[in-house]
């Protein structure tokens, strides 16, 4: 009997060690089935989604700003972006003027390709002209995937704050994927940079803004930069894309007196001396230091990505003295010389960027399409439709790449009275040919050389000369570019 109730003791105890083991084991595989998930959850709080703040200023130089080098004008905050981002020595922007620029930025395609290819109307040409102006599509269409579309699709709050230009009201950022609008309409510039900024029947007011109440001197700059601020601050929690356009530093060159008088007490320097534009610059300065320092109190530092730069080259044909000098680049907005072409460009990256680096292989307004998509991790395809640009993250990274082997622009129209006629343009490694349609002439230079475009080798070099014009011939063709077609040729 006593041996009887020992085995039963023992059956008990082996008994309740194998359901402690057992017990155990099973409490082990949930823990291991779990620990993914808490290691992902882990992981996306340690590494929380990337938020976009792009910054475009409209008519801004290759060389408006200390870190681009000049000598008249002070922008410490954009040069303290620069030094801890990357600055881009040979970015450029899609078109010498606007309007194709911003549609390039939204679809990361050519403006040619999209017929997107002048200022939104846009000129009509002098009675002189050889050519009549193509019959060009003058809004984004609906049917154009956009970035802001992309970036919904990833799960972001969207918003297009300032100057949008790329249509009527049906044609507006809303329409293209922005959850916020604020003051983006049809307009290319607001009648005053000061409230109201222009009288609601004046059609250079500035939607959504010009309706709000508002104080005598409140200055449009500083307006716009608030409601990013608002913005930043009420979507700190999720990941945002902010399409942050400043109507400044485009005419009517207007600026706050006491930064107009701070300019006036400085020399100016390479063609470089209008202190009213230095002004509207100093505002857009004030603008960046404003938004990285909400950054930083928000924390959202170290998982935002900040990109500044213009929608074509510094407008030197107005103001008196002229509004600036894009020195040493030839000409300026609008033509198809450096000056009208090449941009200022900084991006900072956290954990890519090296902080102070300098890049300078060429990069063009498409380029950001897939570039941002990259960066906030999205796959390769969710761009849904054919893109133009290239990504430059390698770039970015310091490594060597060079993205495009060739560069076009396409401009079958005239601007600013007639002085800028129909031109096509190729860049392909330092050789760059600008083919004018109303001479029937081309030019050829090598920009590692002649930056300034003052040698024009298409007679020396017929051999070269031919080379880029057969490459343009046959971009035009592919992208269905509008060529001018002659008066009497109808």
């Amino acid at each position: 009997m006593a041996l009887s109730n020992q085995r039963t003791v023992k059956d008990r105890n082996s008994e309740t060690i194998q359901g402690a083991l057992k017990c155990l084991i099973f409490t082990a595989l949930i823990y291991l089935a779990v620990l993914p998930l808490q290691l992902s959850a882990a992981s996306k709080a340690s590494n929380p989604p990337l938020n976009i703040v792009f910054i475009l200023i409209d008519d801004m130089g290759w060389a408006d700003g200390g870190c681009f080098g000049s000598a008249f004008y002070k922008t410490p905050q954009i040069d303290a972006l620069a030094a801890s981002g990357t600055r881009f020595k040979q970015a450029y922007a899609a078109c010498a003027v606007c309007s194709p620029t911003r549609a390039a930025l939204m679809t990361g395609k050519y403006p040619a390709r999209l017929h997107i290819t002048d200022w939104i109307p846009g000129e009509s040409a002098p009675q002189n002209a050889k050519f009549e102006i193509p019959d060009w599509t003058e809004k984004l269409p609906l049917k154009e995937y956009t970035l802001a579309q992309a970036f919904k699709k990833l799960g972001y709050e969207t918003c297009h704050i300032g100057k949008w230009h790329l249509g009527g009201s049906d044609f507006f950022p809303e329409h293209h994927g922005f959850d916020s609008n604020i003051a983006g309409g049809e307009t290319g510039q607001p009648a005053s940079y000061f409230w109201p900024y222009g009288s609601l029947s004046n059609v250079h007011h500035v939607p959504g803004l010009s309706e709000r109440g508002g104080q005598k001197g409140e200055y449009l700059t500083d307006q716009l930069t608030d409601e990013a601020l608002r913005f930043i601050e009420a979507n700190k929690d999720k990941p945002f894309y902010l399409n942050f356009c400043h109507y400044a530093v485009h005419a009517p060159l207007m600026g706050k007196q006491a930064l107009i008088d701070s300019a006036a007490d400085r020399p100016g320097a390479d063609g470089q001396s209008n202190t009213v534009y230095a002004a509207m610059l100093a505002s857009v300065d004030e603008s960046i230091g404003r938004v990285v320092k909400k950054l930083d109190e928000l924390n959202l530092t170290d998982h935002t990505l900040i990109v500044f730069t213009s929608d074509n080259g510094g407008a030197i044909h107005f103001g008196k003295p002229p509004a600036t000098s894009n020195y040493p680049l030839r000409n300026g907005k609008g033509t198809a010389y450096e000056g009208g072409l090449r941009v200022p460009l900084i991006i900072k990256m956290p954990h890519v960027t090296k902080p102070g680096s300098v890049c300078d292989t060429p990069v063009i307004t498409m380029d950001f399409f897939p570039t941002l998509l990259e960066l906030a991790g999205a796959d390769k395809t969710a761009s849904d439709t054919a893109l133009d640009g290239v990504s430059c993250v390698s770039l970015l990274r310091g490594e060597k790449q060079t993205p495009h082997a060739k560069l076009f622009w396409h401009y079958p129209h005239y601007w600013n009275g007639g002085k800028v006629s129909p031109y096509s343009v190729a860049r392909i490694g330092d050789w760059k040919l600008i083919r004018f349609y109303e001479t029937n002439r081309e030019e050829l230079y090598n920009l590692n050389s002649d930056l300034s475009e003052t040698n024009d080798l298409s007679v020396k070099n017929p051999a070269k000369r031919k080379e880029l014009s057969t490459q343009l011939d046959l971009w035009l063709k592919e992208v269905g570019a509008q060529i001018p077609v002659a008066h009497n040729a109808r």
